[in-house]
C-alpha cells in the first residue's frame, strides 16, 4: 500500500490536453504497442517532473528510446568488461573516489528536492558519460587498461539508482510482435538513431561543455548530413530526430 499520494500534471498529446472530446485519448496499450515502448514510456515518465504537464509526442518517445539504448549499451559494455575478471579492491580510481560519490550525492539531493526526477536523470547520465569516456580512453591505445574498479562502482551505482527508475527489466513481446518477428518485419526505422549518429551527438555535447563552438557546429552539420537533427534541451539529454535529406 502507498502512504503518500501525489497529484501529477496533465498528460498532453502533441501539446494538447488529452481528452475524449478532442479525440486524442490514448490508453497505455494504444500508446505502447510494442515491448520497447513500455520501457521508454516508463523512463519518459520517471525522468519528468511529476507536478508539470507531460508532453507525449513521437519525438519525446524517440528521445526516451535513444536514452535507454545508450544506457543499455554502457551497461552491456561494463558487464562484458567485468566478465571473468578479478577486480582489484585496492586499485586507485578517481571514478570510485570522486565521480560515483558525487553522482550519488546529486541523485539523493534531487530526490529530496520535491522528487526532481530530471535532476536525478542527469545524475544517472553523468555516470553514463564517465563510463563512455573510460571506454573511449582505452580504445585509443592498445596498452591502456580499463579502470575495472571504477566501472564496477558505476554499475553498482546505476543499479542503486534503478531502484527508483525501475528500467532494467525484460518486457515480453506482444502477440503482434511475435508474429512480426517471425516475418522479419522492420519497425520504427524513423525513430531509431544509429550508433554512429549517437556517437556524434555525444562528441558534440562534449564540445559544447568545452565551449568549442566551432567543433560543435561542425558536428551538428555532420549529423544533418546523415539525415538527423539534434535539439538541445535545457537540463536534459539532446533530442535526436530523423529528417528528410
Amino acid at each position: 500500500f502507498c502512504n503518500c499520494w501525489l497529484h501529477n500534471g496533465f498528460v498532453n498529446i502533441n501539446d494538447e490536453k488529452m481528452s475524449k472530446s478532442l479525440g486524442n485519448f490514448l490508453t497505455l496499450r494504444g500508446a505502447c504497442p510494442q515491448s520497447k515502448d513500455i520501457r521508454a514510456y516508463r523512463f519518459l515518465v520517471m525522468s519528468s517532473q511529476y507536478g508539470k504537464q507531460l508532453s507525449f509526442t513521437p519525438q519525446a518517445m524517440g528521445a526516451a528510446k535513444n536514452s535507454l539504448k545508450r544506457i543499455d549499451k554502457v551497461m552491456h559494455q561494463i558487464e562484458t568488461a567485468l566478465k571473468d575478471q578479478t577486480v582489484p579492491a585496492d586499485a586507485s580510481s578517481s571514478i570510485v573516489e570522486s565521480d560515483v560519490p558525487k553522482a550519488l550525492a546529486n541523485f539523493e539531493a534531487a530526490l529530496l528536492d520535491d522528487l526532481s526526477m530530471p535532476r536525478a536523470s542527469a545524475s544517472l547520465f553523468s555516470l553514463i558519460k564517465v563510463a563512455e569516456k573510460e571506454f573511449k580512453r582505452t580504445s585509443k591505445t592498445s596498452d591502456a587498461e580499463l579502470d575495472l574498479r571504477g566501472l564496477e562502482s558505476i554499475e553498482n551505482a546505476i543499479r542503486q539508482m534503478d531502484q527508483i527508475f525501475g528500467i532494467f527489466y525484460e518486457v515480453p513481446l506482444s502477440k503482434d510482435e511475435e508474429e512480426a518477428a517471425a516475418k522479419n518485419s522492420e519497425s520504427e526505422a524513423d525513430t531509431v538513431v544509429p550508433d554512429e549518429v549517437m556517437e556524434l551527438v555525444m562528441q558534440r555535447a562534449e564540445a559544447k561543455e568545452a565551449k568549442d563552438w566551432e567543433l560543435a557546429d561542425s558536428l551538428r552539420s555532420r549529423i544533418a548530413e546523415l539525415g538527423f537533427a539534434v535539439k538541445d534541451v535545457k537540463g536534459g539529454e539532446p533530442v535526436v530526430t530523423r529528417v528528410e535529406i
